[in-house]
């Protein structure tokens, strides 16, 4: 029977296993290979454990593949999923970035900590669980394209809505330095085109300047970022937000721009509509072109996520418990609980009606050039997850 240090032990060696696969995510880097090789690789390493293993593919990317696998023990109980993504952001400025080292703790690469620790830990505690026959049911959610649009999660809940599967909590190994988040942003992107006309720049009265529209926006959005952060605040989060994040104006020298872009991000709380940006958006534009005869605007929502806080009560409540518990007992300390300015896919499973909890080991570097994740929460995280599922698992359904 492995000890706690074996399946610690396990889920380093997992973790380096999966940073050494390329799985940069072709919708930030065109020309990436996606998650394919190494969904391959847990495919086959669960199926080998005895779970039944489906490929899920996005119907949208073929390239964008999910691994679903899912395993019912002789006794009844409750239904646990383990959720982690398999892509990750880009690698330019890394020396090497798929070359995992172990230094002072630290197992360094791209994905180490965002999340290939955390998902290291979810498969080597499923293992576990398999070899220990434990009741109910335990499935093995490891979604593609995390980091842009979330396609893995949409297709593998389709997938599991489709077979009427009651799932009593999912546990997401996102990297939280084993504390809880409780809470997470929402957010909304909104595309403005202006649409002016051209003219000599020795000539600007004859032409409509988009450039100029873009400027006057840009203005706006900064005043209304101000109003955001001027309100009540959430205990766990940072203030609403919105930002203009990309601007595109003109094309030439001596000309006035016909054309201008703007690329607007509103970063919600908890209670507000992600949606509702396009209409907040919308009236800046109005106000501009109202004041700018032959100037028109196009302004359309193009992503729009909502913000999320965990259940206070329920089984997420209850698994919190016994997850908090196991990871005392394996060496960490009391989690607390934290909010987290980016968005994560805990949006999407409670609003499926799955109860959720976020915990995952952690370190340095998400999204830089130095990733690391600390091994010491890697170890420990392995041995409280298999802890805490075991014994959720064994409460009948």
């Amino acid at each position: 029977m492995p000890s706690p240090t074996d399946l610690g032990g396990a889920a380093v060696d997992l973790t380096a296993t999966l940073v050494a696969i390329d799985s940069v995510s072709p919708s930030l880097v065109p020309s990436a290979e996606g998650e394919g090789r190494v969904a391959s690789v847990l495919a086959e390493r669960l199926g080998a454990a005895g779970y039944a293993v489906e490929l899920i593919a996005a119907a949208a990317d073929p390239r964008r593949v999910s691994v679903l696998a899912q395993r019912t023990g002789a006794r009844p109980g409750r239904t646990v999923v383990l959720n982690g993504h398999l892509d990750t952001v880009g690698v330019d400025g890394m020396p090497q970035p798929f070359e995992p080292r172990i230094i002072d703790g630290r197992l360094t690469g791209r994905g180490a900590s965002d999340m290939k620790g955390g998902v290291a830990g979810l498969v080597v505690a499923a293992e576990r669980l398999a070899a220990l026959d434990a009741p109910g049911t335990v499935i093995v959610a490891l979604v593609a394209d995390e980091e842009n649009a979330s396609v893995g999660a949409e297709a593998v809940l389709a997938h599991l809505a489709e077979r009427d599967v009651h799932m009593d909590i999912c546990l997401i190994g996102e990297p939280t330095w084993l504390d809880f988040a409780a809470a997470h942003r929402g957010y909304a992107v909104v595309e403005v085109a202006f649409h002016g006309r051209a003219a000599h720049s020795s000539q600007p009265d004859e032409g409509v300047d988009a450039a100029r529209a873009t400027g006057e926006l840009l203005t706006s959005i900064a005043a209304a970022d101000a109003d955001l952060r001027r309100r009540a605040q959430h205990p766990l989060l940072p203030s609403g937000s919105l930002m203009a994040t990309v601007v595109r104006a003109g094309s030439a020298p001596f000309t006035v721009a016909a054309t201008a872009e703007v690329t607007v991000e509103r970063r919600t709380l908890p209670g507000e509509a992600a949606a509702d940006a396009l209409h907040d958006v919308r009236a800046l534009v109005d106000a501009i072109t109202s004041r700018s005869p032959g100037l028109t605007a196009d302004v359309r929502l193009t992503h729009a996520r909502e913000a999320w806080e965990a259940d206070a009560a329920g089984s997420a409540a209850a698994f919190s418990t016994l997850l908090a518990e196991a990871l005392e007992s394996a060496g960490s300390r009391h989690p607390e609980s934290i909010g987290a300015p980016y968005w994560m896919e805990s949006a999407l499973w409670q609003a499926a009606g799955v109860p959720t909890v976020v915990c995952g080991p952690a370190g340095g570097g998400l999204h830089a050039i130095d990733e690391w994740v600390e091994v010491a929460q890697v170890e420990r995280y392995a041995v409280a997850v298999t802890e805490a599922v075991g014994r959720f698992l064994e409460v009948p359904a």
